[in-house]
Formats: C-alpha cells, sequence, structure tokens
C-alpha cells in the first residue's frame, strides 16, 4: 500500500533570544490512551486521570507515557480525588465508587448505598464530602460515608472541602450551598447564576470563584453574599468545568479554553484551544507547582497537556521545529460514502483537529478512524479525501467509530493476549491456539496483529471462538463487505 502523507517537511531554524525570559507553553502529553479524561490528580509521583467507560490510566513519568489501570467498571467515572492519607478515590454513574492504595495502579470498588450519578468529591484530613444528581451529598463520619440533607434538588457538580467541617458545594442552575459541622449543617445560598455551576473555589471564609456552563466565571468577597461577574478577554460563552490553585497560581480549564491566573485572582488572561478541538474537563498541580490539564479531543480521545515554563538566558539560540504542510486536497462538495476533512489552514500540527479523515455515511454521520491502521485495511491512500468547510462537517453528527476490515489483520487488545480476527460489522472472534492462527494467516501469522487501544473496545462486539479452519474463512471475511458502508 502506498501512504500519501499530510507532512512533505521539517524545516529546523534558529530564534536567538537577547534577554533573558520565560517562555510559557502547553504541551500535549496523551492523545488516545482512552477516550476522555474526567478526572485528574497527582498522586505521590504517579498521574491519574479517570473517564468513560470506567477507564483509567497512570503515568509515573509526569505525563509522558500512559498505562491504562484494570478497568472495574462501565460506568463514566466523573471525578478522582488524593485522600490526606496517600490513597486515591474515583466516584462515578449509578453512585460507584473505588479507592487505590497504591496510586492508581489497582482499585477496589465499594458501595456508597447510593445509585445517583456521582460528579466530586474532595477530602482533607478527618473531613470529605461526596456529591451527585438530585442533591446526593455524602460527608465523612467517623470514617464513613454518611447521606446529608441539604434540602435540595439539584444536580451537585463540584465540592470544596475547606479542612476544618465546612465545605462549598456547587451545581445546576447556579446553585450554591455551604455545609458546616461536618457536614451535619447547611446553607442553603440559593442561585447566584442561571447557568449550571461545574466549579467552586475560595481561597478564605470570604473570598471565592465559581464557573460554569456558558462562561459564567463570578467572584465573591462577602462569602457568597453577594457576586460579580469576572470579565476575560476571549470568554464568552464557552463551558467551564474545573478550577484549580497552586499559591498564586490558578488556572480554569473548559471547552476549548483555558484561563490563567499568576496574582491569586486579581487578574486573568485566556488562552484559545478551539484550533485543538480539545474540550478540558479537568485540572491539577502537582505540589512544586507542576500543572497538568486533561479532556478529550473531539470525544473521541484523551488528552493531557503540561504547562511548562523555560528560561531563555541573553544569547541563548533556541531551535524550533515547525511543520510545512502540503497544499490540502482538492474543495468538493462531499456526498455520503465520501471521506472528509476540514482545510488545514497554514501551519498545522500532525495533531490537529484539520487532518482528522473521517467516513461520510449513508446515515448521514460522520465516522472517525482511530487510527491509521484501521483506515489502511478500507483505503489505500488519501488520494480521494474531499476538503468541507466547518459548518458542513458541525452540521454532521459523530457517528460509531469505523473499526477493522473483516479478514484483512488480526488483532488484541493492549491490556489482553487474546487475539481476534474480525468479521463483518466489527465482530471480533477469539483464535483459540497459534496451530489455527497459522493455518488461517500463515507461518508469519504474529507479524499480521495489530494492537487496539483499550479505550476503543466498546467499537467492537465479540462473537464464537475460532478452533478450526473450518470456523473461519479469511477470504470469504474479506469479501463479506464491499465498502466501509456495508460495515455500519
Amino acid at each position: 500500500m502506498t501512504k500519501k502523507t499530510y507532512v512533505l517537511s521539517l524545516v529546523l531554524f534558529g530564534i536567538y533570544a537577547f534577554s533573558a525570559h520565560a517562555s510559557s507553553t502547553w504541551i500535549e502529553q496523551d492523545h488516545g490512551t482512552m477516550q476522555s479524561v474526567r478526572g485528574i490528580v497527582k498522586a505521590g509521583d504517579t498521574l491519574v486521570a479517570v473517564g468513560n467507560s470506567g477507564y483509567m490510566m497512570t503515568s509515573s513519568d509526569d505525563g509522558e507515557t500512559w498505562t491504562l489501570s484494570s478497568r472495574i467498571s462501565s460506568a463514566w467515572w466523573h471525578d478522582v480525588s488524593l485522600e490526606s492519607d496517600g490513597d486515591v478515590v474515583a466516584v462515578g454513574e449509578s453512585g460507584t465508587y473505588a479507592t487505590s492504595t497504591n496510586n492508581g495502579t489497582s482499585w477496589s470498588s465499594g458501595s456508597l448505598g447510593v445509585s445517583n450519578h456521582l460528579y466530586g468529591v474532595d477530602e482533607s484530613g478527618s473531613y470529605g464530602y461526596i456529591v451527585g444528581a438530585g442533591g446526593t451529598v455524602l460527608y465523612l463520619a467517623n470514617g464513613r460515608w454518611v447521606s446529608g440533607t441539604p434540602n435540595v434538588t439539584d444536580n451537585l457538580y463540584d465540592v470544596q472541602d475547606n479542612g476544618d467541617g465546612t465545605s462549598w458545594i456547587v451545581g445546576a442552575a447556579g446553585r450554591v450551598l455551604k455545609a458546616s459541622n461536618g457536614g451535619v449543617s447547611w446553607t442553603n445560598l440559593g442561585r447566584v447564576a442561571t447557568d449550571d455551576l461545574q466549579g467552586v473555589y475560595f481561597s478564605s471564609s470570604t473570598t471565592g470563584w465559581v464557573i460554569g456552563d456558558m462562561g459564567t466565571f463570578k467572584k465573591t468577597t462577602d462569602a457568597g453574599t453577594s457576586w460579580a461577574s469576572v470579565s476575560v478577554s476571549g470568554l464568552s460563552s464557552q463551558d467551564l468545568y474545573d478550577i484549580q490553585v497552586s499559591g498564586d497560581n490558578m488556572v480554569i480549564v473548559g471547552d476549548k479554553i483555558m484561563l490563567m491566573s499568576e496574582d491569586g485572582g486579581d487578574t486573568w488572561s485566556a488562552q484559545d484551544f478551539a484550533d485543538e478541538n480539545i474540550t478540558f474537563f479537568a485540572a491539577t498541580y502537582d505540589t512544586d507547582g507542576s500543572l497538568w490539564a486533561a479532556g478529550t479531543d473531539f470525544d473521541v480521545w484523551s488528552s493531557v497537556y503540561r504547562y511548562e515554563v523555560e528560561e531563555v538566558a541573553e544569547g541563548d539560540a533556541v531551535e524550533e521545529e515547525t511543520t510545512e504542510v502540503a497544499p490540502g486536497f482538492s474543495l468538493g462538495e462531499a456526498e455520503t460514502n465520501n471521506l472528509i476533512k476540514l482545510t488545514c489552514e497554514g501551519e498545522t500540527a500532525a495533531t490537529d483537529p484539520c487532518r482528522a479523515v473521517y467516513f461520510y455515511g449513508s446515515d448521514g454521520k460522520r465516522h472517525a478512524f482511530p487510527n491509521e491502521k484501521v483506515f489502511f485495511t478500507w483505503y489505500e491512500n488519501f488520494d480521494n479525501v474531499i476538503e468541507v468547510t466547518s459548518e458542513f462537517m458541525s452540521d454532521l453528527t459523530l457517528g460509531s467509530n469505523v473499526t477493522y476490515h473483516p479478514g484483512i489483520k488480526m488483532v488484541k487488545f493492549q491490556s489482553v493476549r487474546t487475539v481476534y480476527a474480525v468479521s463483518a460489522m466489527g465482530v471480533l472472534r477469539a483464535i483459540a491456539s497459534e496451530d489455527v492462527a497459522t493455518d488461517l494467516y500463515g507461518a508469519d501469522w504474529n507479524q499480521q496483529i495489530d494492537d487496539i487501544s483499550d479505550a476503543f473496545l466498546g467499537n467492537y462486539d465479540f462473537g464464537e471462538d475460532i478452533n478450526s479452519t473450518a470456523d473461519f474463512d479469511v477470504e470469504a471475511e474479506a469479501d463479506s463487505v464491499s465498502e466501509l458502508d456495508d460495515n455500519f
């Protein structure tokens, strides 16, 4: 097969600094280990992230590489927190709750006696709070989680445990609550906004911030009696999901946007991630001030970014790498059964959303290719890709991911040793032995296996095992679909 690559050449050039200064940038560290990250925390020397479909992942090298943990639930995790004793706790859909005593390497599930979705958890010392749907609140009492009675029915999305028996809680339709007496007593501060509040942080008993949907960003200096909107250039109607703090450094993450302050929240600056199409759901600081933000790219791939500050001394030469991009494909009118992509404007990175190629199915949806390996089981090159406008692309609902062409390759998931043959409609069938694999795919069968990220487990179904060549005809399976549209 011949490949037409998007990146034709790399141009290296020097930029010389004439005075000492600090250069700050966000560097992507993960793209696709799992589908989407909803919560992230630094536990000891390990980064722990949780997300969609029950997946968890860890990194022991500050985010350079990631490993999926054993999945103990298929429910989505919504938040993860580091307890004062060093344990990690995660909460999610339908009352799911899990703890890890080894920095996220392995997990134990537990029951909290609730079935509502749980959205936030925070614990400090002998106090702790979990919040969720329908006004659900749990608080720690003598080491056990006990249901609280805030007397509201709103979904509650975030909590800040102040470590003194009080906490701040925010939720749907601008709801703000304050707990005291370790969670026994509650004060309802009413609705301070019209849209859902997703995050809260108080730097003192009187000064705090809340963030939420449609660009909601407010500050109080009188313990929540009154609130003033915070205006930041670049922030309009983007949803904001999390706020984290380290000393005077503060970060707020949201839908394709990042807000940062280096003076304790007095002034803010915004960075736009619309071109990268990254929605950030969570952030975390390490004790040394290191910062990570995590979320999802198109709600298909997980994305983790690290904030890096680099001092450049006078006279030092900094060699930078830029990508020279080939001219785009011919602009045309897209029809169903076409391959489509956005037009790239100027210089773009290899991970830029404009590089993503989709299959435009007869169901009227766009279907993503998880990677090039899947793509090249269906197509020999990118010659027939049609570029479309962002308006056209955004009007197409994102459908199910493209799965491997039946019969072409064998596959396995990264966390298990089982090797599968692929049938139509993304059905995987386990091959019982090496002898059967040899009979089906030849002596070099073990060179014809592609690894699939566990994040894409949900893309596939599982059929009957293949115990002999009579159970699977490679050619017939390959011929069972005449085009990609037949595989949905």
